[in-house]
């Protein structure tokens, strides 16, 4: 297990990558730690709580083993873990055990988290409703498996005179926001990755005290995102074997896997040409090999606890794997979660190789939440050099790239469409949206949205009014390059589309 440790209870994550220590000469009897744990539902990051005194509370735990709990995503898991953590700690504070909290406690805690003057460090509203929904979730379960009350009310307000009312729960603060969405131009994307992630200085030469040991992997992942849009939990769930290889194209295609793709859909996504190639340096020939050879060397690979060794990939998207314990299976890649893929391997040249693309500088799998830092020190990297020369405060997060993707190909799609409908009617312009389709059906698809109302109302809604002039200004010039090249095409053979060679 791994994990860190506060005033008040303790949370780990089980990892079941490393061996478990024997526990023999402290309970006698007890037998292999790993087996207990996964005969008792434990995952591969599944929470474990120890309360404040360094005991483990059987009813906590067991809530993380319920199969309709563990089989949530293993982000929502760890920022559930999280926020009930946070709750315990302050009942903990308080005096009261979690399974005597009221709806009283519940208003202290709210109003501890949002603007009590003893809490040095406040949330936002959204944040704190994440928090009330991990202690609901919780709750729930104990009330139906164990009897014990929730905190967390639901009332019905009343919306007509007929009768009809809206369910909403207790404590929800105030100032809530839909969204919070925030767009990088492409030239604003640009300025952060080469101050934050390249060590350029604002002059645009690197650093003398740059090191960027692993700068082709951070570069290769954050084009990643903003060229395909990915959420960060998909694209740092990659395998190798899903990379598409950069060929002629301008787009390259590949797939999300159900298992890691939000909501359980997964889809296709494409990929600039130019991305792909950046992601096949860092595969091929980049930092990823030389973190692969030191984990060798170390014997770390082969020291893994819970690995499968892939010995075949079938074109019908199963594996066939051989366990630490000889056994052989066979899994399907489009079920494999990010746990699973971690312990994924095959053999090569100099012994295993990790099937994960996204390496530590140790050659050990690196997880989604570990990307979080890398975007956390490049900000601190930009604020410096901007304040150094009073510029304009400039900063990035993992979704902000998937909101700039958005806005890029709504650029061009409008931009398309316009020049496509430009010298016809009102009505024949109606005629050919209806063939073609709305933009918003287009960008819909490419970000894995199930309604295009969400698409148009929260990730674009800013750029619903602009015109199309004033959307092209926010593209860079080799989008309006490839979109000039792109009308003409599109204008062969119309006699109402004047060309000239080039």
């Amino acid at each position: 297990m791994v994990g860190g440790s506060a005033d008040g209870w303790t949370l780990h994550f089980y990892d079941f990558r490393r061996r478990f220590v024997s526990v023999n000469d402290v309970v006698p009897g007890l037998g292999d730690v790993e087996t207990w744990a996964k005969r008792n539902g434990a995952r591969d990051g599944t929470p474990f709580f120890l309360d404040p005194w360094g005991r483990a509370d059987a009813l906590v735990n067991a809530y993380w083993r319920d199969p309709l709990v563990r089989g949530r995503a293993t982000g929502t898991l760890r920022r559930y873990a999280l926020s009930l953590k946070v709750w315990l700690d302050f009942l903990h504070a308080m005096g009261i055990r979690w399974d005597q909290a009221s709806r009283s406690e519940l208003a202290a805690f709210k109003e501890w988290r949002l603007s009590a003057e003893k809490n040095p460090q406040h949330v936002s509203a959204n944040s704190f409703c994440v928090d009330r929904a991990a202690i609901r979730s919780f709750y729930l379960w104990a009330a139906e498996q164990h009897g014990i009350d929730n905190p967390v009310r639901a009332r019905v307000i009343a919306t007509s005179w007929l009768g009809g009312g809206q369910v909403v729960l207790e404590s929800t603060p105030s100032g809530m926001r839909r969204a919070d969405v925030k767009w990088l131009t492409p030239q604003a994307f640009r300025l952060w990755r080469n101050l934050g992630l390249r060590g350029f200085t604002m002059e645009g030469v690197p650093r003398h005290d740059w090191r960027g040991a692993t700068e082709d992997r951070d570069i290769a992942f954050v084009e990643g995102l903003f060229g395909t849009g990915l959420r960060i939990g998909e694209w740092s769930s990659m395998l190798t074997i899903e990379v598409p290889k950069p060929g002629s194209e301008g787009l390259v295609r590949s797939r999300v896997a159900s298992y890691c793709a939000k909501g359980g859909s997964g889809r296709p996504f494409w990929m600039r040409r130019r991305v792909a190639q950046q992601v096949h340096f860092y595969l091929q020939e980049g930092s990823r090999t030389a973190a692969i050879a030191r984990a060798q060397r170390a014997g770390r690979y082969e020291q893994s606890a819970d690995r499968w060794v892939v010995e075949r990939v079938r074109r019908d998207g199963q594996l066939e794997v051989v366990d630490a314990t000889g056994s052989r299976r066979t899994v399907r890649l489009d079920a494999l979660g990010p746990s699973a893929r971690m312990k994924l391997f095959r053999r090569g040249r100099d012994g295993l190789e990790p099937m994960w693309l996204w390496l530590n500088h140790d050659g050990t799998p690196r997880p989604k939440h570990s990307w979080y830092k890398t975007f956390d020190r490049a900000n601190t990297r930009v604020a410096k050099a901007l304040a150094q020369v009073g510029g304009t405060p400039l900063w990035c997060r993992p979704h902000m790239l998937r909101h700039s993707f958005a806005l890029r190909w709504f650029c061009i799609a409008t931009f398309v469409a316009w020049r496509r409908t430009d010298m016809l009617t009102k009505q024949e312009q109606r005629d050919f949206r209806n063939q073609l389709g709305d933009v918003w059906f287009l960008l819909a698809t490419l970000l894995g949205h199930r309604s295009a109302e969400v698409t148009r109302s929260v990730y674009l809604e800013p750029f619903q009014a602009l015109q199309v002039e004033e959307l092209i200004a926010l593209m860079d010039a080799d989008d309006r390059q490839s979109l000039e090249r792109l009308v003409a095409t599109v204008g062969v053979g119309e006699s109402r589309v004047l060309t000239v060679e080039t």
